[in-house]
């Protein structure tokens, strides 16, 4: 049986002279790299409206909301396990590396509408259209937010958001952060220095943030890197929002 999409393979990721993985991250189909800008293809119908970008692999979210991604599916951070529900692939049907942008095939991301994705550096995160959380991929520090002690392959809602509508999610290093409908700030994972926005240690599973509100103001986006969390905020007024 041939790969499920002619940009993936499950053979492990080449390495050049200088030492460097070539896992496909610039999604062009091949492992070459490239000093200029190169145009990327997309599917027919599709229009990206956002780029994320990790160490080892890219995802594009487009205006109907499908998820594409390309690079290393290492854990299967990026969902291109072919999966239905809860399901746990087998060795052989682990997808290794995508050298093309490839839509997700592990439900329900396969088939959801998405409003947020990101990737961290060994797992990744979606919001749906309904505001449901799911995270996939490593879980040594909790970053998953759920009871597995080891990684899931296989998307998982992320527990204690049940009843929560969620906007947008961030995900760091080994930790991940997300945004509340109602602007409400939600972390969990790796803790150390602070980049959960509290002092406490490693949390398993979504703790809510306490921000000053000294100045109210309503928190619209968040942005992680590797150990460090950025919000975007906006003034809480009694002026009505211009159209």
């Amino acid at each position: 049986m041939g790969p499920p999409h002619p940009g993936i393979t499950p053979a492990k990721a080449q390495i050049n002279p200088f030492g460097f993985l070539l896992i496909g991250r610039l999604g062009l189909g091949t492992r070459e790299s490239h000093s200029c800008p190169q145009q990327v293809p997309m599917p027919p119908g599709q229009e990206a409206q956002r780029v994320v970008c990790g160490i080892d692999s890219s995802m594009i979210l487009t205006v109907p909301g499908q998820a594409l991604a390309c690079g290393s599916n290492r854990f299967n951070k990026l969902g291109l396990d072919h999966l239905s529900l809860g399901e746990e692939p087998v060795p052989h049907q682990q997808v290794e590396e995508a050298l093309s942008f490839t839509p997700l095939g592990s439900a329900p991301l396969d088939r959801e509408p998405l409003l947020s994705v990101d990737l961290g550096t060994a797992h990744s995160a979606a919001v749906t259209a309904l505001g449901d959380c799911y995270t996939f991929g490593s879980n040594q520090h909790g970053q998953l937010g759920t009871n597995a002690r080891r990684g899931s392959r296989a998307p998982c809602k992320v527990q204690g958001l049940e009843g929560i509508k969620m906007a947008v999610v961030a995900c760091g290093d080994a930790f991940t952060v997300a945004i509340g409908a109602e602007g409400e700030v939600y972390s969990w994972g790796k803790g150390a220095r602070g980049r959960l926005g509290r002092r406490d240690e490693d949390a398993r599973f979504p703790r809510l943030v306490q921000l000053d509100e000294t100045h109210p103001y309503t928190v619209t986006s968040v942005s992680c890197c590797h150990g460090n969390t950025l919000l975007a905020v906006r003034p809480v007024t009694d002026e009505p929002v211009p159209p």
